[in-house]
This record gives structure tokens, sequence and C-alpha cells, in this order.
């Protein structure tokens, strides 16, 4: 089967191929990767699809609002609306075990096959018990399991795909893909958003050109469907959506592995990853700065209940404007640093996403209580790519084979700043919203300095970072 993948997925490399002509290229000995042009270009372009179609799904995969709306919709308490978001977070621990499990590079492509294959199944699930009469009980816990599934598939994503971007591309490909995959992707979670709206109310409103009055906001609608058949079909539509994207992601390239050692003790390896972190200054600042402005980011959520007082309007009525806003921004911000990425340095591109951060924070405190307000959404979902930059540095400095187990600790050591919110909240409620945006300005504040500061522009060391075990076996 995935042989026949790789048969489909060759008949485009003429199209894979393109976007090389609009770039500055390296000459072949400064390319870091053993591929020919025509394997890094589908490598590109699969990266670009397979990412594209995550965000297509991200109204329902992305954890959180849509399975609280569900578990309300059946009359659950708040705790049970929350525990498909816990599930989530609890099972994105997993990944580190993964990682370990499965070390060789030869593992990289049916891990990420399998990865989307488990969100697939997830949702075919909840759709299946959302149709036929199930008990609610029984429809609550689905939900709940869903999220664990979509947290471990997601979470093993996450971690896999760095062993694309690190091995089969060179570093104007990661620039290129980097700005297609989150250039275009965010357009299609505007896109998979409305469509969501539809599928739950019926209707939707979009901007339309009239001859008359110019752009005006027009009513699309269809047949609604009751509950819970209307979210049985969003569920299900993500189906043959992450279906596909397994299915490309099973037909990525990548160079053999020159050698590749047995797999060690689970504990010692995590203690050695732990270790090489420690010892390496230069990777446990950039993992430091990365837990800062993450912990920073959070204070997205004061910022929404802000705007009843900056606006005077409760916070639903501006919510489509400023998922908008940060998905517009998000869209100029990938396009733009991706090109950053390439003329410059790793380094530039921490610089530049956690200084949007910082601005979209900033942009509350300074600016008037007036709808310019909004314009802190856009910079801070510009920002929001911190999440793709700071880990490329990460993934620079990390040895080849170490890459997917210093993603897999990163994204475990993050389950920290699920804590923050909860400590901004409490910050907000003892001396005010504002208190809790300078707080959050300082941690990323924090994380601008170790890293202007703190770390090299070009963070790979000249001995192609060979750590001792490798020298003395």
């Amino acid at each position: 089967m995935a042989l026949q993948w790789a048969a489909v997925g060759l008949k485009f490399q003429p199209v894979f191929q393109s976007p090389w002509r609009y770039v500055r290229l390296e000459s072949d000995s400064m390319r870091d990767t053993t591929l020919s042009r025509s394997q890094e270009s589908r490598n590109v372009a699969l990266y670009t699809l397979t990412n594209g179609l995550t965000y297509l799904s991200a109204p329902v995969v992305y954890v959180g609002i849509m399975q609280a709306s569900l578990c309300n919709g059946f009359g659950s308490s708040d705790t049970v609306a929350n525990l498909p978001t816990s599930a989530f977070f609890l099972a994105t621990m997993l990944p580190i075990v993964v990682a370990w499990r499965f070390h060789t590079v030869s593992a990289v492509r049916p891990v990420l096959f399998a990865s989307y294959s488990i969100m697939a199944v997830a949702g075919a699930i909840v759709a299946a018990v959302l149709y036929w009469p199930m008990p609610v009980w029984l429809r609550l816990a689905t939900v709940v399991v869903y999220g664990g599934m979509i947290g471990l598939g997601m979470g093993i994503r996450n971690v896999f795909i760095w062993e694309v971007v690190n091995r089969g591309m060179s570093p104007t490909g990661r620039g290129l893909a980097y700005s297609l995959a989150f250039g275009i992707g965010p357009l299609l979670a505007v896109a998979g958003s409305l469509g969501a709206q539809l599928l739950l109310t019926g209707e939707v409103d979009l901007p339309w050109i009239s001859s008359s009055s110019g752009i005006v906001m027009k009513t699309f609608s269809l047949a609604p469907l009751s509950f819970p058949l209307n979210f049985a079909l969003l569920f299900g539509a993500t189906v043959p959506i992450l279906g596909v994207a397994a299915a490309l992601a099973g037909c990525f390239v990548l160079p053999p592995a020159m050698s590749e050692a047995p797999r060690p003790p689970f504990v010692s390896s995590l203690i050695s990853v732990g270790s090489e972190i420690r010892q390496d200054r230069v990777l446990l600042f950039a993992v430091l700065a990365y837990l800062l402005v993450d912990a920073g980011f959070t204070i997205t959520n004061n910022m929404a209940l802000y705007t009843s007082e900056a606006l005077g309007k409760p916070p639903e009525d501006f919510a489509g404007y400023q998922n908008a806003l940060r998905f517009s921004f998000k869209m100029a911000g990938g396009l733009l640093l991706g090109w950053l990425l390439v003329r410059t340095h790793a380094k530039m591109g921490m610089l530049v996403t956690g200084g949007l951060v910082l601005a979209g924070i900033a942009w509350v405190l300074l600016t008037p209580n007036n709808a310019w307000f909004l314009i802190c959404f856009g910079l801070m979902g510009a920002g929001e790519l911190y999440g793709v930059y700071y880990p490329n540095y990460l993934m620079n400095r990390s040895h080849p084979d170490r890459v997917r187990h210093h993603m897999a600790l990163l994204q475990l050591l993050s389950l920290a700043t699920a804590l923050v919110p909860a400590g901004f909240g409490a910050i907000s409620d003892e001396f005010g919203l504002h208190a809790s945006f300078v707080v959050a300005a300082g941690v990323v504040g924090a994380s601008l300095a170790l890293i202007a500061f703190g770390l090299p522009s070009n963070p790979r060391l000249e001995s192609h970072r060979r750590w001792p075990a490798e020298e003395s076996g």
C-alpha cells in the first residue's frame, strides 16, 4: 500500500519542483541533506499538504471548544465538559515513550501514518456513537476518549514531523515549507471554522461584494441537522480529511541512517536526554526560552476577557473578528517568516515571533479602549508561530539521532505551562487584568532576553553535535 501511495506521489513531482523557482537555493555543497532536489521538493509539498489538512480539521481536532459544546448539549456538568481537554493534555505525555520505542529512521513514515490514522479513527468512533442511539454516559465517555486519542495522535505527529524537517529538507527547503504550510494553512483553518459553523447551525455569514452596496455580509444557509446528528456529521467530516493526511504522511522520503545505535532502556534514555539538554547551555537556554514564551502566550485568555472592558460589549460578540484577525496575521506572518529564515538564521525566527507576542501584549496595555484594541489578537496570531520557530532552533542544535527525543521532552515539559492561565487568572482577580498583562509581558521579555544574549545566531556545532556516547562507541 505504501508503495502504491509512493507511486501516486511521484506523479506529482513536477508540481512539487515548481516552488524552487521562487527561492534562492544553496549550492550542493551547502545543502545538509543527501536527498535530490526533486525528493526534497516532494517533502516540502507533502509537509505543506499534511499541515494544511490538519488546519482544515482544526475546529474538531484542536480539542476544547467543540468538545465542551457537545458535552454541554447532553446536559453534562462543566467539569465533564472540560474532561476531553484534560485527556488531550494527559495523552501528550506518551509521545516520549513512542519516540523511545520507535527510534529508527525507517520508523518515521509508519509512525506518522499511524498518528494521523489514530485521529481519523477517533473521529469515526465519535461520529458512529452520535449517529446510532446510545446511552448519554457512553457518548460522553467516547468524547473524553476522543480527546485522549487526538492528544496521542497529534503529539506523536508533532514529534516525528521534525525528523522529516531535519533529515528531508535543506535550510532553504525548511524556509519554503514553513512559508507555504503556515501561510496557506491558517486560511484552511478559517475555511474549516466557517464550514463547522454551517454544519452546526445551518447558516454562516460571509463577506460578499455587492454592486450597489460594496462589501456586505451575506448569509448562506442549508437545512440544519438536529442535535447530535450535526456534531456526528462534523466529526465524521474529519475522517476522510485525516485519512488523506495519513496516506500523504506515508510518502515522505528520508535518507537512510548511516548507523543506528540499539535502543537503550527507557529510563536511562530519558535521563540521557535530560542530561544532554542540561549540559549544553545553548540547548538549555533554547528550551527555557520556549517554556517562557509558551507561558506568556497563555495570556490570550485574559485578553478575551478584557474585550468587554475595552469595547463595552460581551467577548462573544467579537469572537469572529478575533479569529479573523488571528488567522489573517498568522497567514502574513507565516509567509514572511519562512522567507526571513532563508535570508537570515534560525535565531531571527525566535526573536521575531517572540517579539510579536510581546507586541500583542503591549498593544493591550498601550492602546485606547476602542476597536483598535482587536489588533492585539492579530499580533498574537502571528506570534503564535513561535511554536514552529523556537523548536526549529532546537532541532538545528540537536544531533540528528536525538531530534525526536528532544522534541518529545520539550512537549512533555511544556505541559507545565497548562497551569499558567490559572496563575494569570489569580493575578487578575487580585490586582486586575492590566496587572496580568504586565506579568505576561515580563515573562515573554525574559524569553527574548535569553535568546538575544544567550543564544548564537547559528546553533549548529562544528563537530556536527557528536555526543560522548557516540565517540566512545
